[in-house]
């Protein structure tokens, strides 16, 4: 090898030395601090968002505590589950009664029928009428479907009977009961309201059996609609003055705690 070749192997080595050391250099520096150098402060602790659990879906809730899904007989005879054959997806009115209840009953129910009258198409299409018998072993289904045509019901109207527990359990999760007990296990104080749902918005109101038809068919016609779409003012009020002697019997079924 030649004298002018030597001089460039050993500088080639000692530019690789130098590199080599001036990248361990660099490294060290990366990971040491220099002398009096500051800390810098940690940031702020940052904690996880809690995360917010989903409002119940009143839907559901107030299907599943009050609405429960017995088997009846209608009028004509035919087997029936409460919830979904006669209020899923609908908007209905209900009472209680009894055939040979002899005063209160008929009323409601003459009342009810002006209200079936006075809604024309909507009834049965838009509002299915519900009447859930208090004497399930006297009223059989020819008794009231003989009750039903003394009245002049039309159609979309249930009248129905069962089994007593299982209509007893209904009455209740329904809130159609007295909190005296010696009130509620007489049947001829039953309590008198027309519980109305629009089941698949859950609202759920109630008003008193005995009101003016006209009261019974506008709280009707608010379980339809959405507030935002309620008929107010002075053609409301002019439709049915109230009288001093009239009582309201306000209840919200969402609200109300279940009972067996």
């Amino acid at each position: 090898m030649s004298a002018y070749h030597r001089p460039r192997i050993v500088t080639s080595a000692a530019l690789a030395l130098s590199l080599a050391l001036l990248m361990v250099l660099i490294a060290g520096r990366s990971t040491e601090r220099v002398a009096g150098e500051k800390t810098p402060a940690p940031g702020p602790l940052v904690m996880p968002a809690a995360t917010v659990p989903a409002p119940p879906n009143r839907v559901a809730v107030i299907r599943e505590r009050h609405l429960e899904n017995v088997e009846l007989l209608t009028q004509e005879g035919r087997s029936v589950r409460f919830y979904d054959d006669l209020v899923k997806g609908r908007v209905v009115a209900i009472n209680f009664m009894f055939t040979t209840c002899p005063i209160a009953c008929p009323i409601t129910t003459r009342h009810l029928v002006e209200v079936q009258r006075a809604l024309g198409a909507r009834a049965g299409r838009d509002v299915t009428f519900i009447s859930i018998s208090l004497d399930p072993e006297r009223d059989t289904p020819e008794v009231l479907r003989a009750y039903a045509q003394a009245h002049g019901v039309g159609p979309g109207w249930y009248f129905l009977t069962g089994k007593r527990d299982d209509i007893e359990r209904l009455r209740r999760k329904l809130g159609a009961y007295d909190l005296d007990p010696v009130i509620d296990a007489d049947r001829k104080q039953h309590t008198g309201l027309v519980i109305l749902g629009n089941e698949p918005v859950g609202r759920w109101k109630a008003i008193a059996a005995l009101s003016k038809p006209v009261r019974i068919r506008q709280a009707i016609e608010r379980t339809i609609l959405p507030p935002s779409q309620w008929p107010t003012g002075d053609a409301v009020v002019k439709e049915g003055p109230y009288e001093e002697r009239e009582t309201a019997e306000p209840a919200n079924l969402s609200n109300l705690p279940a009972r067996n």
